[in-house]
């Protein structure tokens, strides 16, 4: 029999029941699966080695996971074995390596700083350069510098700073450099001198009184007061290139008893330095020097005039530096010229002490920082008298030999300046009846700042002079001091030292011994105008009978300057 309507009408509402049914439970099943992957994540714990992230399926779960390695059901239904499965074996990890992987990070606990790490403090001793920027492709070494900084200022001489007295020709003689003594100085106040066009003057002038225990440096003392005036004068270039100095200075002293103790002495003296390039230049000089000789020196008359010397020299200094290592040549040509004398009524010619000295020297420089270098010379001489010795008959002209090795401090540093070396001397006399002399050579002209109150200046000297006296082809004549000064104030200023010279002349039994020792006091008025008291102790003794003598000088004065 055909189904009624209304059996039709309760076999649709049965089947719809049985559908959405049979689509809750399948809901209900996607549902409980669900949770299981969100159990399996929450469990990691944080990053570390051995362990794997979820991937983007794991997270996600439902429709987008992809098939597990350990299943082969599709992406929509639950695995058959949990990836978790008790029964797999672990991967190995070592306990001990707690590196995170690349893209991760460690743990943040308690006390630990947060992230990104903040920048450590600089730790002293430690220096961290700038990375250096790298070489380009296809840049030409010889055009571009490619190196380093740290290469590039090994082989560049820093700059000096400011020198307000501009010494800028310093080479033709090293070992007299002026700016070692101008650290040694320490004085409150600079000149500023006087600008004219591109030139800087720099007057100075010393007026003041003396009193000599020992005037005629005997050994029968007698007193004596002096005058002293002295004036000088520096025109120096202030030019960025090339360089030129002209001075000329004075010392006048005058005698209230003996007139044969005036001084009436002058210098005068011309430099220049041509700069070919940064790293070479030609130094050029030429001087002359007019004073009246010592009553202490060896050939000295101990009555009557003393004799007048003219020094006329003219030299030559070429330097140029490769890189760490520098060469300096030098050459100079020296004229000692001696006047006649009065002794009673007689003139005495000393025409036999004249000569004429050639001095060549080689130096090269090896420069392990601007503030140390090392250094070897070689220098030879030729002397040329005109006229045999009276004493004798016997000419003293020679050759001579100086080999030096030393270091050098340099001239920027505001603690130690200057030059020492050591090394050997020979002079050896064209004439055969005279012996060769030879012996240690020491040489020093060093400046150095203790504190900022006190300094000290250590100088030595070494040479083979000439004498006349009989049967003797020189003296050798050796030279240590040092000296110390101390700011008590700002504007006071006071120094102490002790010299001590030695001169043996060869083949003879004369030996004479200096020993001197000098007190100072500097007061600054201002920068203009310095207040100076000094007082100088004489021990002299000599081989020869009748020579040993004591002296004392005090000097007293008003040094203006500008």
């Amino acid at each position: 029999m055909p189904p009624t309507p209304t059996a039709r009408c309760f076999a649709s509402v049965a089947l719809l029941a049985l559908t959405v049914s049979g689509v809750s439970v399948m809901g209900g099943a996607a549902f409980l699966a669900t949770p299981a992957a969100a159990q399996e994540e929450t469990g990691i714990t944080g990053p570390s080695a051995g362990t794997e992230r979820p991937s983007s399926a794991q997270r996600g779960g439902g429709l987008t996971r992809s098939l597990d390695d350990d299943t082969d059901t599709a992406p929509d239904l639950p695995a058959i074995i949990p990836s978790d499965d008790p029964t797999e074996d672990q991967r190995e990890r070592d306990p001990l390596d707690e590196t995170a992987a690349d893209g991760q990070r460690p743990v943040i606990r308690d006390g630990d700083l947060s992230f990104p790490p903040e920048p450590r403090a600089p730790v002293d001793g430690i220096v961290a350069p700038p990375p250096e920027a790298p070489v380009r492709d296809g840049v030409d070494p010889l055009t571009v510098d490619t190196r380093n900084r740290e290469d590039i200022d090994a082989f560049e001489s820093p700059p000096a700073g400011h020198d307000p007295l501009l010494f800028q020709i310093e080479d033709i003689e090293p070992i007299a450099d002026r700016r070692t003594r101008r650290l040694f100085q320490l004085e409150p106040f600079d000149p500023v001198g006087i600008r004219i066009g591109s030139f800087v003057l720099f007057p100075e002038a010393e007026l003041g009184g003396s009193w000599y225990s020992n005037v005629l440096r005997s050994s029968n003392p007698q007193s004596d007061v002096a005058l002293d005036v002295r004036p000088s004068a520096r025109f120096v270039s202030d030019w960025a290139v090339h360089a030129l100095e002209f001075r000329a200075a004075a010392t006048l002293g005058f005698f209230s008893e003996f007139d044969s103790e005036n001084d009436t002495g002058y210098q005068l003296e011309a430099r220049g330095r041509l700069d070919f390039t940064r790293r070479t230049n030609l130094q050029t000089f030429v001087s002359r020097d007019f004073s009246q000789e010592s009553r202490s020196a060896i050939d000295a008359n101990s009555a009557g005039d003393r004799a007048d010397l003219t020094l006329d020299r003219i030299g030559a200094t070429f330097n140029h530096r490769f890189n760490r290592l520098s060469l300096q040549l030098r050459g100079t040509v020296s004229e000692f010229d001696y006047s006649d004398i009065t002794v009673g009524n007689t003139v005495q010619s000393n025409a036999d002490r004249d000569y004429r000295e050639y001095e060549e020297a080689l130096r090269a420089r090896w420069e392990f920082k601007p503030t140390l270098t090392g250094f070897v010379e070689v220098a030879a001489n030729q002397r040329d008298h005109a006229v045999a010795a009276q004493s004798d008959g016997i000419s003293r002209s020679s050759k001579g030999e100086r080999y030096r090795i030393g270091a050098e401090f340099g001239q920027t540093s505001q603690i130690l300046r200057g030059e020492v070396s050591i090394g050997y001397g020979v002079q050896r006399p064209d004439d055969d009846r005279l012996q060769v002399i030879d012996g240690i050579i020491m040489d020093a002209n060093l400046a150095w700042r203790v504190t900022q109150l006190t300094t000290l200046m250590f100088n030595a000297r070494s040479d083979i002079t000439e004498t006349t006296t009989e049967a003797s082809g020189g003296v050798f004549t050796r030279s240590l001091g040092i000296e110390a000064r101390h700011a008590f104030r700002r504007h006071l200023i006071g120094s102490a030292g002790i010299t001590y010279t030695k001169q043996d002349v060869d083949n003879t039994d004369i030996s004479d011994v200096e020993w001197r020792g000098d007190l100072g006091l500097e007061y600054f008025l201002s920068r203009e105008a310095i207040l100076f008291g000094r007082y100088r102790h004489t021990i002299f003794e000599s081989t020869t009978p009748g020579s040993d003598y004591t002296s004392d000088e005090i000097h007293l004065g008003l040094r203006i300057r500008r």
